[in-house]
């Protein structure tokens, strides 16, 4: 079975699914009034109560007639697969009730329970509970790539004011520092000048356009470093490198770790909620356990 073949067999099996799922019974479609009928396939027919269902008010009436005709159409092919689908099935692959039955209570419980974590969960992650988490989990941070923690301005190469640049980056003073900001606010190319912000090497190198082997390069050797690119010159100091395996900074792993806590207080509502459900259930008799006697 080609590529396209197993596609198409795939598609008509998703098609047929989301039909049964959305019919699980032929009676509205068999022939039980005495209104005409829009088409039939074997037994099956529709009428158009159904039809009116699928077509959007407001619309003109040629593409009220084109929705239309498109909605009979696949009627029609659908009946016609799972007619299909019925007479080369075998019979015990036929019964999907179960299956429907446990698609839709998993999808209510999901449903629910996606609620009650909007409405419930504290999303505030204070800086002492992702430090805390960090320090217990260390050995867990290693990085898996060369990173660097840098500040860096695009300019145009016909920039008259670089060596002022070049000094205020230098200089560890707020004033050359609130300079620097209000300048390339203004005049720079592109910039980034958050002292705090880890990149990963390909990601420096994707934003500035540098190749990556020369910010590799110039971040072992140089803390400072300028670069005339076809598209303009870089002027970047690179505050912190890191390698491939070390322990990975707490400022880099923020977002994985509050994700982690707030995934573990997901799992803590979700598990409350089930203990509070089955005490809930006990007090009020809601259920029973029979044991079955030995024979």
């Amino acid at each position: 079975m080609n590529c396209e073949t197993r596609f198409s067999f795939h598609h008509h099996l998703l098609l047929l699914g989301c039909l049964v799922f959305l019919f699980p019974s032929c009676k509205y479609f068999r022939k039980e009034s005495d209104e005409k009928p829009l088409a039939r396939v074997y037994d099956q027919y529709l009428y158009v109560e159904q039809l009116n269902g699928g077509i959007p008010s407001g619309i003109s009436a040629e593409d009220s007639s084109q929705l239309a005709a498109n909605f009979i159409n696949n009627w029609v092919k659908q009946q016609l697969l799972i007619k299909k689908a019925e007479l080369n099935l075998p019979e015990e692959k036929k019964d999907v009730q179960l299956q429907l039955e446990q698609y839709r209570n998993s999808l209510i419980l999901y449903l629910y329970q996606e609620e009650l974590v909007k409405q419930r969960l504290d999303t505030v992650v204070k800086q002492n509970e992702l430090l805390s988490y960090y320090e217990e989990n260390k050995q867990n941070f290693a990085l898996k790539e060369n990173i660097l923690r840098t500040v860096y301005v695009k300019l145009d190469k016909q920039n008259k004011s670089v060596n002022k640049i070049r000094k205020w980056m230098k200089d560890e003073d707020a004033d050359s520092k609130n300079k620097l900001t209000e300048y390339c606010s203004t005049q720079a190319l592109k910039f980034s000048l958050d002292e705090h912000k880890w990149f990963k090497t390909d990601e420096l190198a994707e934003e500035t356009g540098i190749d990556q082997n020369k910010i590799e390069q110039m971040a072992r050797y140089s803390n400072f470093y300028e670069m005339d690119q076809n598209e303009g010159y870089y002027i970047v100091k690179t505050l912190e490198y890191q390698l491939k395996d070390d322990i990975s900074p707490l400022e880099f792993e923020v977002k994985n770790i509050r994700n982690i806590i707030l995934n573990k207080r997901k799992m803590q509502l979700i598990e409350q909620l089930e203990k509070d459900v089955m005490k809930e259930g006990a007090i009020k008799n809601n259920f029973e356990i029979y044991t079955a006697k030995k024979k």
